[in-house]
C-alpha cells in the first residue's frame, strides 16, 4: 500500500470521491496537494506528464498513473479486493447501477447541469471565480491558452476571470438543475434503505458523499435536513457519519474556500437558496398530483 500516491485538491469534488473511496477500502497512500484555479499547479509540465488532461485526481500505483475518480475506484476495487468495502458489487450489466453511477459522475463530456455530478461543479462557480481572481488576468489567459488540454474549458475560465464573477443566469440555471436532481435522488431513495443501491455501500455512495458535501459547503444545507426531503435527509445523516466522510473529505480541506464562502454568504444560506426551494416545492407538488 505504501507505493500508492494520490494527487488531488481538498475542495475538489472529484478528489473527494477518490479519497472517500480509498478510505472505504482502507488503503493508505501518500498525498500530494495540487492547487487548481488559485495557483494553477494542475497546468504545470510536471503534472501534465502524469495526467495529460490537467485534471485531478490522479492515483499512482507502483509508478502507473490512474486518472479520473471513477477509474481510480474501479482500479482499487479490482486490485485490492480484500480491503474494505466492495465498491462495485453489481454486474457491469446492471442497468440501474450503471445509470445511477453515470448520473453522479463528474463527466466533462456532458453539459454542465445535465446530471447531478456536473451540477456539483456548476453550483461551485462563484467560488471557482474567487480562486481564479487570486491570479492576474494575464497569467490566467497565458496558462489556460497554452497549457490546458481540454479546449472547451479555456474560453469559459478566461471569461469568468475577466468578469470576476459568474453570470447570474448560470447560477440560476445550476440552482434549478440542482433542485431537479435532488428530487430525483429523493425518489431513488424511496426504497427506505441505507444506501443508493439498497443495503450495499457502493461507488455511487462515494460520489454522493462528495456531491452532498458540496451542496452543504455551498450553503444549500437546508435541503439536507428538511422534512420535505426525508429520504435525502436520512441518507445524508447516514453517509456523513461514516469514517470516510472525515477521512476522505474533512481532513483534506485546504482552507482556501472558507474565507470566500463567508465573504459571499456570511452566516446565512446561499443567495439562491430561495430559488432552490421554490423549484423543489414546485417539483414536489407536481409529483403529488
Amino acid at each position: 500500500m505504501s507505493n500508492l500516491e494520490l494527487y488531488g485538491y481538498g475542495e475538489s469534488v472529484a478528489s473527494n470521491i477518490a479519497r472517500v473511496a480509498l478510505s472505504e477500502k482502507k488503503i493508505f497512500f501518500k498525498y500530494n496537494v495540487i492547487f487548481l484555479e488559485s495557483k494553477g499547479d494542475h497546468l504545470t509540465k510536471e503534472y501534465k506528464k502524469i495526467n495529460p488532461k490537467n485534471l485531478v485526481p490522479t492515483l499512482i500505483d507502483n509508478g502507473v498513473p490512474i486518472p479520473d475518480s471513477i477509474k481510480i475506484m474501479r482500479h482499487i476495487d479490482k486490485n485490492y479486493p480484500d480491503n474494505g468495502e466492495y465498491l462495485f458489487p453489481f454486474s457491469h450489466n446492471d442497468n440501474t447501477f450503471n445509470e445511477l453511477l453515470d448520473f453522479v459522475t463528474l463527466d466533462e463530456t456532458k453539459e454542465l447541469g445535465d446530471t447531478l455530478g456536473t451540477t456539483a461543479g456548476g453550483i461551485s462557480a462563484q467560488l471557482l471565480v474567487k480562486m481564479l481572481c487570486k491570479r492576474s488576468l494575464i497569467s490566467v489567459i497565458w496558462d489556460y491558452t497554452t497549457k490546458h488540454s481540454i479546449k472547451k474549458r479555456i474560453p469559459i475560465f478566461i471569461m469568468l476571470r475577466i468578469l470576476g464573477k459568474p453570470p447570474k443566469s448560470l447560477c440560476k440555471k445550476m440552482t434549478i438543475m440542482l433542485a431537479k436532481h435532488l428530487v430525483t435522488i429523493e425518489e431513488v431513495l424511496s426504497h427506505k434503505k441505507q444506501f443508493m443501491m439498497g443495503e450495499a455501500y457502493t461507488a455511487i455512495d462515494c460520489c454522493m458523499t462528495s456531491i452532498l458535501h458540496r451542496v452543504q459547503e455551498m450553503r444549500f444545507s437546508s435541503v439536507l435536513k428538511s422534512d420535505k426531503l426525508p429520504n435525502l435527509s436520512a441518507y445524508w445523516k447516514t453517509i456523513s457519519q461514516r469514517d470516510s466522510y472525515k477521512e476522505g473529505i474533512l481532513d483534506y480541506v485546504t482552507g482556501e474556500w472558507e474565507p470566500e464562502i463567508i465573504a459571499l454568504y456570511g452566516d446565512g444560506p446561499n443567495e439562491y437558496d430561495n430559488l432552490l426551494w421554490s423549484e423543489i416545492n414546485n417539483l414536489l407538488k407536481g409529483d403529488n398530483k
